[in-house]
């Protein structure tokens, strides 16, 4: 069964002729027999009821008649539907991202995407760092909205850098230094420090937080790596130490007032946050995403 008999059909049983529905369809009468006695065939089962003055529908047909038009808008629809993902005027986008990024400018500017591509569906799911490029690599989503720490660890993709983030120092609201207006890294050097990155550094956190203490000379005591930072923040609310994080990490509204934030100095210190994607993606939908990210 084919589009064709079933639009044959139509005609046939719209008309109850079989010489007015080859007019109508510009083909000859002939073309038009053929197609039913072929359909009829597949079906197994009488769709028209001929004589000399006139043609029928059988039951059969009745119920194919209606069933047939509804299939044909079906066809027409999931055509359409084909044609327009494949401009990524519709679809669907899998973006991945890590904590805090809808402290970002990223919300407002999805926020322009969705507005000016409604049929595009985008789907979010919340990764940590190291889990996130993976989820990239693997293809399980599109997009990954990132901080870079160290850019070698994006090679072989491709990337957008969007918003830089200075560092703050987490700490608990009663610890001496909290009431600073800033900390540097010499003012943390009698301090365990928590990291927030893998055991490892996989992604090279670790190394771009204490590249600043290495500078200054100062040698900070590594209490933990971690890299969950509902973690660190608990941690923190016990006095086990204080934490270096990307402000765009606020703190929760259950730990405030048991935990302070301070900027950490110099100020020039920053974190990069970036859109990385597969450079061999073909998604329409994430070609029509890119331009609307790092923009204003």
């Amino acid at each position: 069964m084919n589009t064709r008999q079933i639009e044959y059909f139509l005609a046939v049983a719209d008309e109850l002729s079989f010489t007015r529905a080859a007019r109508r369809l510009y083909v000859s009468q002939t073309a038009v027999t053929q197609q039913i006695k072929a359909l009829e065939e597949q079906l197994g089962v009488k769709l028209f009821e001929r004589t000399k003055k006139k043609v029928v529908l059988t039951p059969a047909g009745v119920i194919f008649q209606g069933e047939s038009r509804d299939l044909l808008h079906h066809v027409d629809a999931i055509t359409e539907k084909v044609r327009l993902t494949s401009m990524g005027v519709t679809g669907t986008v899998n973006i991945g991202f890590v904590a805090g990024m809808g402290n970002t400018g990223l919300a407002e500017q999805l926020r322009r995407f969705n507005v000016n591509y409604p049929n595009i569906r985008m789907n979010f799911k919340c990764f940590s760092p190291s889990a996130l490029l993976k989820a990239l690599k693997n293809t399980e989503i599109d997009l990954a909205l990132a901080p870079v720490f160290d850019e070698h660890f994006l090679e072989g993709l491709c990337y957008k850098e969007l918003e830089k983030f200075p560092m703050i120092v987490v700490l608990p609201a009663g610890h001496m230094l909290a009431g600073r207006e800033g900390l540097t890294r010499y003012d943390l050097r009698n301090e365990k420090l928590i990291l927030a990155c893998t055991e490892t550094g996989e992604l090279g956190e670790d190394k771009a937080i204490m590249r600043g203490f290495e500078a200054e000379g100062v040698r900070p005591q590594i209490l933990a790596k971690i890299e969950d930072v509902e973690t660190i923040l608990f941690m923190l609310t016990v006095n086990m130490g204080v934490t270096i994080l990307p402000s765009y990490l606020s703190i929760p509204m259950t730990s405030r007032g048991r935990l302070q934030a301070v900027p950490l100095l110099p100020e020039e210190d920053h974190i990069q946050v970036a859109a990385v994607w597969e450079g061999k993606n073909q998604n329409p939908s994430l070609k029509k995403l890119l331009p609307f990210l790092g923009t204003s």
